[in-house]
């Protein structure tokens, strides 16, 4: 039958017969089928529904940021490790979480040092190796709270209504990145890099825990240890030039948290940084490059601000980290519970800048 027709020529193509409306409900079954079989495969695997960590999630929480608001951010070890709804059941305040792995929280508390409508509380993660780098992966984050675009907006809002329902919308269970972590012949001059795994389960408010599977299964708990291990160099390692970089970095960093607690005292605002617990391979690390009394100790003095470091408390360092950085579940819930009374003993004091245990 003819399907195209043009002024000046009649073009005919034959279009086969077939039961369309049979072959558009085989196709819908078959994609339901398929889809089905993806979300079965990871639920085994004993993935959970999740909401994504998006951009736009992490804007949506900053625009609750209110007067009196308490705030977390830093890196990751803040997202696992401080429950908002266990903080909530202990004070009656909900506070907005805004930690933001693999990155500086310095951005973030810049952002929140010039907006005129916040004087309250912010606790603010102090994870050496990114926090005295001013390494930030995620500062996307904040783009998308300034200047979100409508499409980024409606994106997120439909998101929204899918993530919670199937486990394989998590991007690290995509079929493309489970195909790309094959097993592969390795090509000459490229070094092979292992991507971070899922570790996490993030509620709508982004409320953050350790995935089950972390703690349960040896072989990806040593994984992902190994990921945080690799691209690890003794210091003894570095050139003189790498060492004076390191070191104008750390300066640069102090610069700036100084710079954000002044701002926040200038309106009443209150900044606390927080130390979280690290063990094993971080120990090491840490310890060798961002010794506390060369970092820690000189970001309190430096800025006045005050500061609760784990290693002070037993209530804060009696846990074993399942992969060297972060609680388990379970874990963080009495982490929270007791790092409330331990802020709660602290704030008794007037004097902010004397409250870090020493």
């Amino acid at each position: 039958m003819p399907s195209f027709t043009s002024s000046s020529n009649i073009i005919e193509r034959d279009i086969p017969s077939k039961s369309w409306g049979k072959i558009v409900v085989n196709s819908i079954v078959l994609f339901s089928l398929l889809i089905a079989g993806w979300e079965m495969y990871w639920r085994s695997q004993g993935a959970e529904p999740a909401y994504i960590n998006s951009d736009s999630l992490w804007a949506i929480e900053r625009r609750k940021v209110g007067k009196d608001s308490v705030v977390f951010t830093g890196s990751s070890r803040v997202l696992f490790n401080m429950q908002t709804d266990i903080w909530q059941q202990q004070t009656g305040i909900k506070p907005i979480q805004l930690a933001l792995e693999g990155t500086t929280p310095l951005g973030v508390l810049e952002d929140l040092a010039d907006d005129e409508n916040f004087q309250g509380t912010v606790f603010s993660g102090v994870a050496p190796g990114l926090f005295f780098s001013g390494f930030e992966y995620r500062k996307n984050a904040r783009k998308a709270y300034q200047q979100e675009a409508p499409s980024q907006w409606l994106g997120q809002q439909l998101a929204m209504f899918i993530e919670p329902l199937f486990a394989f919308m998590e991007p690290d269970f995509a079929l493309f990145t489970v195909l790309k972590r094959q097993h592969w012949p390795e090509r000459e001059q490229i070094k092979p890099y292992l991507d971070v795994r899922a570790l996490a389960v993030m509620s709508e408010d982004r409320n953050t825990q350790m995935w089950s599977k972390v703690v349960n299964d040896e072989q990806y708990r040593k994984l992902a240890i190994k990921i945080w291990m690799q691209g690890f160099e003794p210091i003894d390692k570095k050139t003189p030039e790498q060492i004076a970089k390191m070191q104008k970095n750390k300066e640069e960093q102090i610069e700036r948290a100084v710079a954000v607690n002044q701002k926040m005292l200038a309106k009443g605002a209150k900044l606390i940084f927080v130390r979280m617990p690290s063990q094993g391979f971080y120990t090491m690390e840490e310890g060798m490059y961002n010794p506390r009394e060369s970092h820690w100790d000189v970001l309190l003095q430096e800025t006045g601000a005050a500061g609760i470091h784990f290693q002070d408390y037993p209530d804060l360092s009696k846990y074993t980290l399942p992969e060297d950085s972060h609680l388990a579940a379970q874990d963080a819930i009495t982490f929270t519970k007791d790092f409330v009374s331990i802020y709660q003993n602290l704030n008794s004091k007037t004097d902010y800048g004397s409250i870090s245990a020493q």
